[in-house]
């Protein structure tokens, strides 16, 4: 079983409550114990293994570390869940036939950054296949509205 906690409802933090006294029992510690190893009240863990409530997750989060248990923990950069955020709302928007598309360029862009020795201008993704094997150019594919910014006028 995975213990993903981010986001975890009532009920799911309820049932992962339910992992801890019988990974408690296997390490041989007291509520106590546990209770100090993870920074919170003995009547916290008690309370937990009764299932009495569902638990806050970041009180899970500290149980499950202090019994080794692996979670969803590692946060992520920042920056990262904004372009993940931004990403995932482009895709969306990219009709559904033409999605894998999308996401494979996407994919093969930023595969090309992780590899060691790549500099940022290396990496240009400038058309993408269809299933055919068609090439189509990107700036075909950029939407245009209004005006280009170099055709109008400075502000004074």
């Amino acid at each position: 079983m995975s213990i993903h906690l981010r986001g975890a409802s009532a009920s799911e933090r309820q049932r992962y409550g339910e992992l801890v006294r019988p990974a408690r029992v296997r390490q041989g510690l007291s509520q106590k114990a546990l209770a100090a190893l993870a920074d919170v009240d003995r009547t916290t863990v008690s309370n937990i293994e009764r299932g009495s409530g569902a638990p806050q997750e970041d009180v899970l989060r500290r149980l499950f570390a202090a019994l080794g248990l692996a979670t969803d923990a590692q946060p992520q950069d920042p920056d990262v869940e904004l372009w993940t955020a931004v990403m995932a709302e482009l895709l969306s928007n990219v009709p559904p036939d033409r999605r894998h598309l999308a996401a494979d360029a996407a994919i093969a862009t930023l595969a090309a950054h992780v590899r060691a020795g790549v500099s940022a201008g290396e990496a240009t993704v400038t058309a993408i296949a269809d299933a055919d094997g068609t090439e189509e150019h990107l700036h075909g594919l950029a939407a245009r509205r209004g005006s280009a910014r170099r055709d109008e006028p400075h502000a004074d």
